[in-house]
């Protein structure tokens, strides 16, 4: 299908139902080479890692600090190209984390962060309320890339539809009517950060994903993504992950360093 008519389809999908997939976004040989990366990851985390591993969940924050190809899951074109479209041309990234919610019995657990084990498997937003009341609809989308197969069977993300119509808080353990984003693997489901969802149950399958939020160069992201990388690293970035990782929005220390916050580069 034509980029035009892809970015018309999930543009229009995204306002009516809060919910739009892109399938084959990545082909089979990249998700394994990616779902490999994150087991090892997991496998030889540090002890001290502040990282959810336990039995029931593997997650890592800032996945892309902990391997150079997973950097490719921060920028992906179709995204940026509809993401400017719905956000702006200076669009960022607000948050990245990679969840498999999957029983390992016997995976070396990080107790400091056992309390939070079912992070996620309440309804909840991620966007945030003002004065009681939630941010207006199409302000920051969150992406749902699956490594893996999304199924009813095991744990993928439920949703409550039109719930991103709706500008007062879900109750957070109520039985609500419910849809389920499934696809192959590859694929990318986008969700306006506004929409009701939770997490599918722990099941034996594995279900990584990444969770990315995206949205516009002036809210705050959840880490310093420049101070993280460094500027070494940054000077290596692509424009494009430059602009996404703050490189290119955080403030000045003061007029004298310019007065403009957003740096103006050049992409490709």
């Amino acid at each position: 299908m034509h980029m035009d008519k892809i970015i018309n389809r999930v543009s229009r999908d995204l306002k009516d139902n809060g919910v739009a997939i892109i399938p084959n976004v990545f082909s089979e040989t990249q998700c394994k080479e990616y779902v490999q990366i994150l087991d090892d990851l997991i496998e030889n985390a540090p002890s001290n890692s502040k990282n959810r591993i336990n039995e029931d969940v593997q997650s890592i924050n800032n996945y892309f600090r902990h391997h150079p190809k997973l950097m490719d899951l921060v920028y992906i074109p179709i995204l940026d190209t509809l993401f400017k479209h719905l956000i702006g041309n200076d669009h960022v990234l607000i948050s990245a984390n990679t969840f498999n919610r999957s029983k390992k019995v016997g995976i070396k657990q990080n107790t400091d962060y056992e309390h939070s084990k079912n992070a996620g498997h309440n309804w909840h937003i991620d966007s945030d309320y003002i004065g009681g009341i939630r941010i207006e609809s199409g302000f920051s989308y969150q992406i749902i890339i699956m490594l893996e197969d999304f199924t009813e069977e095991n744990g993928a993300t439920h949703y409550v539809p039109d719930s991103h119509k709706i500008r007062t808080r879900p109750d957070r353990d109520a039985e609500y009517d419910y849809k389920i984003i499934t696809g192959k693997a590859g694929s990318i489901g986008i969700i306006d950060s506004g929409l009701w969802h939770r997490s599918g149950g722990v099941t034996p399958i594995s279900r990584w994903g990444v969770f990315n939020c995206y949205g516009p160069w002036f809210v705050k992201p959840y880490f310093r993504f420049p101070d993280m990388l460094g500027e070494n690293t940054g000077k290596h970035l692509s424009p494009q992950l430059r602009r996404l990782l703050h490189y290119r929005s955080t403030p000045p220390l003061n007029e004298e360093e310019r007065l403009n916050t957003v740096i103006n580069e050049i992409e490709d």
